[in-house]
């Protein structure tokens, strides 16, 4: 009976580094979209600059605020779901695999708040909701979760030596 609770466990453990890493995928797109906001922020008030400094200056505190706030929300999420990741995640394909995602979404993003009818609220939704489920997907396919299935394989026959 406890091999059976083991194996549920170990099934299991495979759904949370899954969920682990569509999460890290979704927190990337926010350690990505940190900087790019930090040198939107730092270059687009001098464009509106001109007549009215008040907003350029606004607009330039607010940019750094958002930026900020939106890293570190990428790194609370990453460091949050890194305890239920595999060890394959902590490789360097997992974190190449990770941020590829979360550059692709991004760019989507980009591309549905500038030329999507799409309110923005869908927009960040559907493109966060994509990259997690990717991850989600992508997760099992990755050669170090292939361990798993080996060391149930190598359990299931020693059970049956057993009997």
């Amino acid at each position: 009976m406890n091999d059976l609770r083991l194996d549920t466990m170990m099934k299991s453990i495979d759904v949370y580094g899954r969920l682990a890493f569509g999460g890290q995928c979704v927190a990337a797109m926010a350690m990505i979209a940190g900087p790019v906001l930090v040198v939107t922020a730092a270059v687009l008030p001098f464009f509106t600059w001109g007549d009215n400094r008040g907003e350029a200056l606004a607009l330039w505190l607010g940019g750094w605020l958002v930026a900020v706030l939106v890293t570190a929300a990428g790194l609370g999420l990453g460091f949050f779901c890194w305890r239920w990741s595999g060890d394959w995640i902590t490789e360097w394909y997992g974190y190449a695999i990770g941020f590829g995602i979360a550059a692709a979404a991004n760019m989507v993003l980009a591309y549905l708040l500038v030329q999507s009818p799409l309110p923005v609220y869908l927009s960040f939704l559907s493109t966060m909701a994509a990259a997690f489920v990717l991850g989600f997907l992508v997760a099992g396919r990755l050669g170090g979760i292939n361990v798993l299935p080996e060391q149930r394989e190598q359990r299931q026959r020693e059970l049956a030596r057993r009997r």
